[in-house]
């Protein structure tokens, strides 16, 4: 009785520290704005409405907030978008002088059959060998959101009448 009950108590651990990461981390962007000032929810709103108006359907918006550091640590609210196994969390908060700005681009483990190679590439989930639609649908997703960020923190930066970001600024990091 006793290995049987440790036996399944290993599985069970093993299925819950499998479960606790639920999303690897495709790509990021960020950018501090010295000297801006932008409010979260507003910049919330004003991405939302940007995605909205390109009619790209079934995105789901939501803010999720993180732990800082530890378990008695503030918290910090991201607005999660997603759509399918991709998942974006977009970030303004004060820092400083300024507003600091982050997205990442995350792609969702949604079961456990997702990490195992040979059953991931028979149901099409296979994070290395993606069809050209999968690669394709990935990129149009990570354009369109990241777009939408960029031109919501222009326009805000614009209106308290700082430049504008290169194109090197607007460069998204970390592409795998």
């Amino acid at each position: 009785m006793l290995p049987l009950f440790c036996i399944i108590f290993v599985l069970l651990l093993v299925f819950l520290i499998i479960r606790k990461l639920p999303f690897a981390i495709k790509s990021h962007w960020q950018h501090f704005y010295d000297g801006i000032h932008i409010s979260t929810p507003d910049f919330f709103a004003q991405i939302k409405a940007g995605l909205e108006e390109r009619k790209i359907e079934g995105l789901d918006f939501d803010e999720e907030s993180f732990l800082e550091t530890h378990i008695l640590s503030a918290r910090r609210i991201y607005l999660r978008i997603s759509k399918f196994e991709y998942v974006f969390y977009i970030s303004a908060v004060p820092f400083g002088t300024g507003t600091f700005v982050s997205s990442w681009m995350c792609i969702k483990d949604e079961n456990i059959f997702n990490r195992i190679p040979f059953l991931s590439k028979a149901m099409g989930k296979d994070r290395n060998n993606k069809t050209f639609y999968q690669m394709d649908t990935e990129s149009m997703y990570q354009s369109a959101i990241h777009s939408v960020v960029v031109a919501t923190a222009d326009k805000l930066t614009a209106e308290q009448g700082q430049r504008g970001l290169s194109e090197l600024e607007k460069q998204i990091q970390g592409n795998k």
